[in-house]
């Protein structure tokens, strides 16, 4: 092959190269204009009011993102116009403009056969575009992976079987017409490529070999909003990966979150104590109100041990350094965070879910609040590599939140398939939407269409938890590997109030198994039969990280709330110690539920700030009327006591279970004893005894006197018996 020759080539394929990435370019530059006209965030957010704030505060940052993303086009144009180019030369061995015409729609085709590809795959990256609806609703109803496959594969074939039968008679000539020595210097050329190429694929491919010392591991895998009721006879097969795990795993069938919500459940799980002491009380708490304290994660570093926290989503909960893990891989938070929404870039989804895309736009790919864009499954695939990985480098703590169940929950093949009735308008089968949670209002959903979504990403959860737990088994690390699959909460669907029926669903809004009883299993180091197979004894979300240290021979926490299942594990008895639990912040007005209940915080963005460093968090007088309006309760898994501040300043306390005799007493007695404890208290502090009008103290200084009204089963409503009372 002369010089010249090999100069011509490289010109051509440049040539080819520098139009593809212009087609991608312009590609780029139309959804931009499309995302601007749109002038959404999300799914039917206006761009003005707060989210103006948000896009200020992100716009500096802005240039840096969209030239990556541009980047991505760019590339991913190039390499199309290189494909497109050399399918285009079946046809045609002209050069200059009738080559370039013969590429261009070669180049959309392998576009259009991509795009078919990931609407099958992941259809909620074009639930948006009307003008594909009717074909993205048979794709969803009909379509198979591998019908775009066959198709793109039959129509590559067609011509490269044109390119050979071309070659073919071009290589007759030439060893005709006496050209032998060129042909073998450019096989020579070739076969030096192909042996670099070779090479370069071995040392790929080739796995580092492991220390042959097994170092200590420990996985915490949580899985966002699962509820224990979807295993067994009542999940109808859900999650089977959960279940096989379960096989080899402690279940612990009466296990409860102290508060429904991710951020401040995960507070409480690190430092083992009550919301009330960790100060997170509430989704985006500020840093300001974080109570500094040890976690379990910092435990396991102080001793050596790698610890590294994984999560897909960060709006509403992201992990800094006070958690304890040196390593945090998880989208970047706030305001750039959300305003992501706004750039739903599709392209991305259809050429950068990849492990080069992940590194090169981690925050779309690898984050769960792209719909569409993000692939669940390639992100399991990339975590359980990395969780190998680092699982060969030393003891290792590690830490997976999977978050599939939450907004904007957009199913992918062939999860959105199973459980939502194909009678369902394609929006509803493809992403939540919100709907009012107001009695009596038509909402967007029926409740068998909600659990059904919610049903078919807990599923898609369920994957992602098999990948790891396959990935470790492949690895050899699952059996000796200690494993918590556990979740932070459970769903409310309203089942109570045919009144709601339609509405969105909640978690974080009321006390109860639904969204209080929390799925927890433990597997420990030797797999099956070295611990019971079930647990009915209470367990709390709290006593996880004493269960982890006791078990890995660290040092326990310091003044903590949870006490270790060790000896449950080991079959053996542990005093009963109450749960502590308290409501959250939703969107759900409290009212909704208890009509005279305290009115609570705003419903609005205007609960929120924006800090100079773009990070979202709630504002301090939303933050204060959060607290007030909590409700508190104590269960010790017979009975539910829990405390509702009413709107005239009353305290309603109810029960629920068996609520009489010693038992009852001690829980309520044991409740006002923690909450006295809470900070906010003092909000809410009756002076000396309820109803004592012997005690001449003044009431607390924020809220008026409050009375303790107990409602037990059959009993009428009004003051209860004097005795002590703190909020």
């Amino acid at each position: 092959m002369s010089v010249r020759s090999v100069a011509s080539f490289l010109r051509a394929a440049l040539g080819r190269l520098a139009l593809g990435a212009l087609l991608g370019l312009l590609l780029f530059a139309g959804e931009t204009v499309w995302l601007l006209k749109a002038g959404v965030v999300g799914v039917d957010i206006p761009l003005d009011g707060p989210y103006a704030a948000l896009a200020a505060a992100v716009r500096p940052l802005l240039p840096g993102v969209i030239l990556r993303v541009a980047s991505v086009y760019a590339v991913a144009g190039g390499l199309l116009g290189l494909a497109a180019a050399l399918l285009a030369s079946a046809w045609t061995r002209r050069g200059g403009w009738v080559s370039l015409a013969w590429m261009v729609p070669h180049w959309m085709g392998l576009l259009l056969f991509w795009a078919w590809d990931r609407a099958l795959a992941r259809p909620a990256l074009f639930d948006d575009l009307p003008a594909v609806r009717p074909v993205l609703a048979w794709l969803v109803d009909h379509g198979e992976p591998w019908q775009a496959r066959a198709a793109a594969g039959a129509w590559v074939a067609v011509h490269l079987a044109v390119l050979a039968w071309r070659g073919a008679r071009g290589l007759r000539r030439f060893v005709a017409s006496g050209g032998p020595a060129p042909l073998r210097a450019e096989r020579a050329a070739w076969m030096v490529v192909a042996g670099v190429v070779g090479v370069l694929a071995v040392v790929v491919t080739v796995r580092r070999v492991g220390p042959s010392v097994r170092q200590p591991l420990v996985v915490l895998i949580g899985i966002d909003a699962f509820r224990p009721d979807r295993l067994g006879a009542t999940g109808r097969g859900v999650a089977p990966q959960v279940e096989r795990f379960l096989q080899d795993a402690t279940l612990f069938t009466r296990a409860y979150t102290p508060v429904a919500q991710t951020e401040p459940a995960w507070r409480s799980l690190l430092t083992a104590r009550w919301p009330y002491r960790t100060g997170v009380r509430y989704p985006l708490t500020p840093d300001a109100r974080l109570v500094l304290a040890p976690t379990f994660a910092q435990r396991f570093a102080d001793a050596g041990w790698r610890t590294v926290f994984a999560t897909d989503c960060s709006r509403f909960h992201f992990e800094g350094p006070a958690s304890g893990f040196a390593t945090r891989w998880q989208p970047p938070r706030g305001a750039i965070n959300f305003a992501l929404e706004k750039l739903r870039y599709r392209a991305l989804g259809l050429f950068a879910d990849n492990p080069a895309g992940a590194a090169w736009v981690p925050e779309f790919i690898d984050n769960r609040a792209l719909a569409g864009i993000h692939d669940p499954m390639g992100y399991a695939r990339r975590l359980s590599d990395g969780l190998v990985a680092e699982a060969g480098e030393g003891p290792l703590l590690f830490a997976f939140h999977a978050t599939a169940a939450h907004f904007p929950g957009d199913p992918v093949y062939p999860f959105y398939r199973r459980y939502v009735s194909s009678s369902e308008p394609l929006e509803r089968r493809l992403r939540m939407h919100f709907a009012p949670v107001t009695p009596g209002a038509k909402g967007a959903w029926n409740r068998a269409g909600a659990e059904g979504l919610y049903d078919e990403l807990l599923a898609q959860a369920d994957a992602q938890v098999g990948a790891l737990l396959d990935a470790l088994r492949a690895s050899g690390r699952y059996d000796d590997a200690l494993i918590v699959l556990m979740s932070d909460h459970g769903e409310s669907f309203h089942a109570d109030r045919p009144d709601l029926a339609g509405a969105t669903s909640v978690h974080g809004a009321r006390l109860g198994d639904e969204e209080n009883r929390i799925l927890l299993a433990v597997k420990l180091p030797g797999g099956r039969g070295a611990g019971p197979a079930q647990v009915d004894a209470l367990a709390r979300l709290v006593d996880v990280g004493p269960t982890l240290l006791e078990l890995s021979g660290l040092s326990s926490l310091p003044e903590s709330d949870g006490a270790s299942l060790g000896p449950l594990l080991r079959g053996e008895g542990r005093p009963l110690t109450p749960l502590y639990a308290e409501t959250g912040y939703t969107h759900v007005v409290p009212e909704v539920f208890d009509p005279g209940h305290w009115p609570g915080a705003p419903r609005t963005f205007d609960a929120y700030r924006l800090r100079p460093d773009g990070v979202v968090e709630m504002g301090d007088d939303a933050g204060t009327a959060v607290l007030r309006e909590k409700d508190t309760g104590a269960f010790d898994g017979e009975r539910w006591v829990v405390d509702r501040p009413q709107a005239d300043g009353t305290v309603r306390r109810t029960c629920t279970g068996d609520c009489e005799g010693a038992d009852a007493r001690a829980l309520a007695d044991w409740l006002d004893d923690a909450t006295e404890r809470a900070p906010e208290s003092a909000s809410r502090r009756v002076a000396g005894h309820v109803d004592d009008r012997n005690d001449s103290r003044p009431p607390g200084n924020v809220r008026p006197p409050q009375r303790l009204l107990r409602v037990w089963p059959g009993q009428p409503q009004g003051a209860a018996h004097p005795q002590p009372r703190g909020g």
